[in-house]
Order: C-alpha cells, then sequence, then structure tokens
C-alpha cells in the first residue's frame, strides 16, 4: 500500500504543470501599456498611461536588459554619459521574462538600461 502512495505521488509531481512557463513570451499585451525592446532601444521611447496602471516591458530581441528609474545625462554621441537609478524600479529584462510597474503616482519617470547606454524612455503618468 505505501509502495502505491509513493508511486502515486511521483506521478503526480511528476506530471503536474503549473502553465506558467513559457507564458510570459506568448502572452498578448495591450499596445497602450506595453514597451518593448527593439535594436537596443525601448519602442515607444516615451510611454503615457492614467495613473494606476501596470506598464509592462518585453524583451523584443534576444538581449539582457534592465528597467531601471532614476536622472542620466546623455553626452553629444546620444549615449549616457552617467546614471542615478532612484530606487522605484530596477528589474533585470530577458526574453521570455516579461516585468512590469504600477505607476500609482501622477509624474514623468525616466528609465534606462543600465548595461547599454543608448536604451533610455520616459513614462508620464496623468492623473
Amino acid at each position: 500500500m505505501a509502495a502505491v502512495l509513493v508511486a502515486l505521488l511521483l506521478v503526480s509531481a511528476c506530471g503536474s504543470s503549473s502553465g506558467k512557463s513559457g507564458s510570459a513570451s506568448t502572452a498578448k499585451h495591450d499596445s497602450a501599456t506595453t514597451v518593448t525592446t527593439k535594436l537596443l532601444s525601448f519602442m515607444p521611447g516615451t510611454l503615457t498611461v492614467k495613473a494606476g496602471t501596470k506598464v509592462t516591458w518585453v524583451a523584443g530581441d534576444g538581449i539582457g536588459h534592465t528597467v531601471t528609474t532614476g536622472t542620466f545625462t546623455v553626452g553629444s554621441d546620444g549615449l549616457r554619459t552617467a546614471q542615478h537609478p532612484d530606487g522605484k524600479v530596477n528589474m533585470p529584462l530577458s526574453k521570455g521574462h516579461d516585468v512590469s510597474y504600477t505607476f500609482t503616482k501622477p509624474g514623468k519617470y525616466t528609465y534606462y538600461c543600465s548595461i547599454h547606454h543608448g536604451m533610455n524612455g520616459v513614462i508620464v503618468v496623468t492623473p
């Protein structure tokens, strides 16, 4: 009897699936609240949403990125020369691992990829 119980537990453990594997890469996203990476840029570069909206970043390329809010300066070559994260958002982003953040307060949120110094974006949150 114990052997049958162990066998049933093993079969159920091996056969169970949460359905979450790969769901990030196949999930449909609302273009009004989604930013996608493409050719080392955030698309769109500026996204305007209402307060309380969840914004999702999707890696549209096979390169690892970050979504990091804060301030930065850009040199004449268009690349960041300095970056200062503000601690609000700092998430790794990679193919199949979308990240999201809900912006609850109106304002202008600048963000960047801390790895690639040409990737910058803005989320404008309205009341």
